[in-house]
């Protein structure tokens, strides 16, 4: 089986459902990236100079 995603070759490891009709094969890749999609990012700001 190989991953759903039209730019990706690999081998799909997981199908997962998008939506309530559709689901995907996802790549290992592509799963990570999937299940990490509701995760919060919090922002590091730094000064761009000390003048």
């Amino acid at each position: 089986m190989q991953c759903s995603i039209s730019e990706c070759k690999q081998k799909a490891i997981e199908t997962v459902q998008i939506s309530f009709r559709e689901t995907r094969n996802l790549c290992e890749e592509h799963y990570k990236l999937f299940s990490n999609k509701d995760r919060k990012h919090i922002p590091k700001f730094s000064k761009a100079s000390n003048s």
